[in-house]
């Protein structure tokens, strides 16, 4: 019988760009929270105009459709809460309520994927803490990892225990990832470290899957404009098994 895995995303592409490989691996369903509609009279965002969007709600059905395509690449199984991020909310987002939410589709999971808000975006960090409130109120405790956000977790590179490079001189990758999860309110004492190194068949896999979300990438620097953020991208995937 297959262990039940549940990867959780905040946004319709963070789990594809952060935790791919673990999306290929069979039992796996993506569970993406932040993917309903803009309200009918939303003004267009920033992110919407800096993406070159005439309309949030247009956009964001384009979006959906590249989501489809990027699972359909990867065979994952999906499914979406329908929560609007919060550059579509007018007011604060129950947090209580969405923990609740969360953990009425995780039930009685195995293993859980669970971004660690590398970055601050806000919609990343009440995932994961409303998905951590789901995992404490679990029957059974499932085995947490935290995954590190791609591309943000890569403002210096990766560090030289995920690549096996010699480190940089006069910079410490180390230490600054180190201390962005404490900033973010993770203890890093709790946390051991997983590095993958991505096989030539999931590297393809997963650079088909990104081209999918061909409205998102050029604002990213996933484009190919950042020949060496790509690479990265493309290269590893890192996570922190949590610790009860």
């Amino acid at each position: 019988m297959e262990k039940r895995v549940f990867v959780l995303s905040a946004h319709l592409d963070d789990a594809v760009l952060s935790a791919s490989n673990r999306l290929m691996q069979p039992g796996t369903t993506l569970v993406t929270v932040f993917s309903g509609m803009p309200p009918d009279d939303v003004a267009l965002t920033y992110w919407d105009r800096l993406t070159r969007a005439s309309s949030s709600r247009e956009r964001q059905r384009e979006r959906l459709a590249e989501d489809d395509e990027a699972h359909r690449v990867l065979g994952c199984d999906s499914l979406r809460l329908g929560e609007q991020e919060e550059q579509y909310r007018s007011g604060p987002l129950d947090g209580e309520r969405l923990a609740a939410r969360i953990g009425d589709v995780i039930g009685r999971a195995a293993e859980v994927w669970i971004p660690a808000a590398i970055g601050g975006h806000n919609d990343h960090r009440a995932a994961r803490d409303a998905a951590l409130a789901a995992v404490e109120a679990a029957p059974e405790r499932p085995e947490v990892h935290l995954y590190a956000d791609l591309p943000y977790a890569l403002w210096y590179g990766w560090p030289s225990w995920v690549t096996g490079r010699e480190p940089r001189a006069y910079l410490d990758v180390d230490a600054w990832l180190d201390g962005e999860l404490s900033y973010r309110g993770l203890d890093p004492r709790r946390m051991t470290r997983q590095a993958v190194e991505l096989s030539p068949r999931a590297r393809a896999l997963k650079e088909k899957a990104m081209s999918a979300y061909r409205s998102q990438l050029p604002a990213l620097s996933l484009d190919g404009s950042n020949p060496e953020r790509l690479r990265n991208v493309l290269s590893h995937e890192v996570a922190w098994l949590l610790e009860p």
